[in-house]
């Protein structure tokens, strides 16, 4: 496990974090308008109780859960509501009015800019910690754990799935005329062909090097491999517009509704028919076929797969 995402999940701040990630925005805007009519209430009837300070709730909770704007928003209104309840001492001269009023209008709005800020930064280093950075697809880690979520609660559900691996055909060629640098240009093509092919619903990830994993809902075997199919003539095309023209190679194994295999034996299976595609010419895409069933639990042949992962 990544260390900075462990030792974030035990954080307080990781929990919480959590926490208001699972509302959704018409939540965090009821909470937020009751909040503020609540403590508006309070401070207005009973003043010296010092309700003002909770405004700092209500606006680190819309900056952090609804973005820049909103928060900017409540923390300008909670600035005057927080002012008016100063009008009860008595009248005020306009340079007073101008100082309480602009004091709190400043102070909230730094702190809904400070809490954006730890948002966003929030933000990018959730992102990194679950995507790899060149291809900005899933990393193996998490693909691997947001894919047997999606396999377990496939087979609860009765929903057919297809799991494709993905891996081009002598990338190594690539690397050996143009560089590293030509091979990351065509990894990060062919990750934007794949990115711009799925669903939203759809997995994506980076499985290592040049091999990358694809997980779908599918509503039948027949579009599963009409799946399979048009993904691989999609890819050919992005590929072959390239610097560095290569192909790739597809393997497919189809999750049948109520299946109990786990991730890693789904993949084997996968990973199977890839280098069964590879050995039988390349640029094609092959299915797990039913009577290897038996093997699943078997390593691939590992000479098939040194022949193939040069």
């Amino acid at each position: 496990m990544n260390w900075g995402m462990c030792v974030s999940s035990h954080l307080p701040g990781g929990r919480l974090a959590a926490q208001l990630e699972a509302l959704s925005r018409e939540g965090v805007w009821l909470a937020i308008v009751a909040g503020t009519a609540v403590v508006a209430f309070l401070d207005y009837h009973m003043p010296a109780a010092g309700m003002t300070s909770v405004y700092i709730v209500i606006i680190c909770g819309a900056s952090w859960g609804l973005g820049a704007r909103e928060g900017y928003f409540v923390a300008a209104n909670a600035a005057f509501l927080s002012a008016a309840s100063a009008f009860q001492d008595g009248p005020l001269t306009n340079p007073d009015i101008i100082m309480r009023v602009g004091i709190r209008v400043v102070a909230f709005l730094f702190l809904a800019a400070t809490i954006t800020s730890f948002r966003r930064s929030y933000d990018r280093q959730r992102f990194l910690a679950h995507h790899d950075p060149m291809t900005r697809v899933l990393n193996k880690e998490a693909f691997e754990q947001r894919a047997q979520k999606l396999i377990d609660d496939a087979a609860c559900e009765g929903i057919m799935l297809l799991l494709i691996v993905l891996d081009l055909d002598d990338f190594k060629s690539v690397n050996s005329r143009g560089g590293h640098q030509a091979g990351d240009e065509v990894i990060r093509k062919f990750a934007a062909g794949l990115l711009a092919a799925r669903r939203k619903e759809d997995l994506v990830g980076r499985i290592g090097g040049d091999e990358f994993s694809y997980l779908t809902r599918v509503a039948s075997a027949k579009e599963g491999a009409d799946v399979a199919s048009s993904l691989h003539a999609c890819l050919t095309a992005v590929l072959a517009k390239g610097r560095y023209p290569v192909t790739c190679s597809l393997g497919v194994q189809l999750i049948a509704p109520g299946g109990r295999q786990t991730f890693k034996q789904l993949t084997h299976a996968a990973d199977f028919a890839m280098y069964d595609a590879k050995r039988a010419g390349k640029d094609r895409v092959r299915s797990y076929e039913t009577e290897r069933s038996n093997e699943i639990n078997s390593p691939p042949d590992t000479q098939l797969i040194a022949e193939y992962a040069k």
